[in-house]
């Protein structure tokens, strides 16, 4: 590889981290704000709560993933796939999710909001990996 793709390379990356990062951020902001509305206002509890801002969350971070994020390697005729990927993705963190919740709301005596932004905010890194290696990259060799 050429030094000059080398660059081309990790600038596309770097920019498609940054774009991730973005679209993460508005993603866990809307699970956040969907769960703790829900369990803040009584209307579901902890539980509950956290499946609705997930199932929210999961559009937002899809979207902005497919079609911003990682852009550069959509190819066409793959958003099904990518998106059955990602549910992958996006389930693992979930249940990631949900056992760090299961495990503060039954062995701290701390709010159950504070446990539920805990168990939010730990998941990105891993998703991150998943998504950028393979959930929206579709080379002919892994078709």
């Amino acid at each position: 590889m050429t030094p000059e793709r080398t660059r081309q390379t990790l600038k596309t990356e770097t920019t498609a981290a940054g774009k991730f990062a973005i679209v993460g951020i508005l993603a866990t902001l809307t699970h956040a704000a969907v769960a703790g509305g829900l369990l803040e206002t009584g209307q579901l509890s902890a539980f509950p709560a956290n499946i609705c801002g997930f199932l929210v969350a999961f559009f937002v971070s899809f979207g902005g993933h497919y079609f911003w994020s990682f852009a550069h390697l959509r190819q066409q005729g793959t958003a099904m796939k990518s998106m059955t990927r990602f549910l992958v993705i996006a389930l693992s963190g979930f249940a990631l999710n949900s056992t760090v919740l299961a495990l503060w709301l039954g062995f701290t005596p701390w709010p159950d909001l504070i446990g539920l932004m805990f168990s939010i905010a730990i998941v990105p890194a891993l998703t991150f990996l998943g998504a950028r290696l393979w959930a929206f990259s579709h080379r002919t060799a892994e078709t």
